[in-house]
């Protein structure tokens, strides 16, 4: 069955509103497991295991993992990033800073640590992009929708008043900025979670680079 937006609507009436406990623990299992080891890596003896029941209980509810791959999926989707997270950062957006650096070091920190209340969201949602075009494609509109096209509006601001060099493509500014940014909280917290970061001083740093790069000053 093709995943649709449509579909993880209807499924996350069913996330919110689970049928019994069994069902509830055999979804916050799920969620932990699938963030761990993805879909492929997760089976469906240790996601009856981790939820306290036997198989035979996980099928009556989930006939198939894929099944129950969609229940997270809706709940990561319409209960965290976009009403969380998409949300949070399409406001943070549109509140411009009278400039650009306190603009954007309050917009990484906002996200640092939103992020790092549910590290395992990220996870989660680093698995899906990769396992489904299908989500990535959903996730990818909501977010050209909500984010991208809301910082081409902000840059264009900042370049009007003169905080950013008006002879660079507005897209590829927010296109880097967006990647500097989701690189430091995926080395954080997907690639790296016990380095010590100074969340502070990070982010200060990446900002500095970002803006006026690593060439020596003459």
């Amino acid at each position: 069955m093709k995943l649709t937006l449509k579909l993880l609507q209807n499924e996350f009436n069913a996330y919110k509103n689970p049928q019994s406990e069994k069902e509830e623990d055999i979804i916050k299992a799920a969620e932990d497991i699938f963030a761990e080891l993805g879909f492929s890596g997760a089976t469906t003896a240790e996601l009856a295991k981790r939820a306290g029941v036997t198989e035979r209980t996980l099928f009556k509810y989930f006939p198939t993992k894929f099944d129950l791959y969609k229940r997270i999926l809706s709940g990561l989707l319409l209960s965290t990033i976009v009403p969380g997270h998409m949300s949070d950062l399409k406001e943070r957006l549109q509140a411009l800073k009278p400039n650009f650096k306190d603009w954007y070091i309050m917009i990484l920190k906002a996200r640092w640590e939103a992020v790092a209340k549910e590290p395992k969201k990220l996870k989660l949602l680093l698995g899906a992009l990769l396992f489904s075009k299908e989500f990535a494609e959903i996730f990818g509109n909501l977010w050209k929708t909500n984010l991208y096209d809301t910082s081409l509006e902000a840059i264009r601001y900042f370049q009007e008043i003169g905080e950013i060099r008006k002879d660079l493509d507005p897209n590829q500014i927010v296109r880097n900025s967006f990647s500097l940014g989701a690189s430091l909280l995926i080395t954080k917290f997907v690639l790296a979670p016990k380095l010590p970061m100074d969340p502070i001083g990070e982010i200060e740093t990446l900002f500095e680079i970002f803006y006026h790069g690593i060439k020596k000053e003459q």
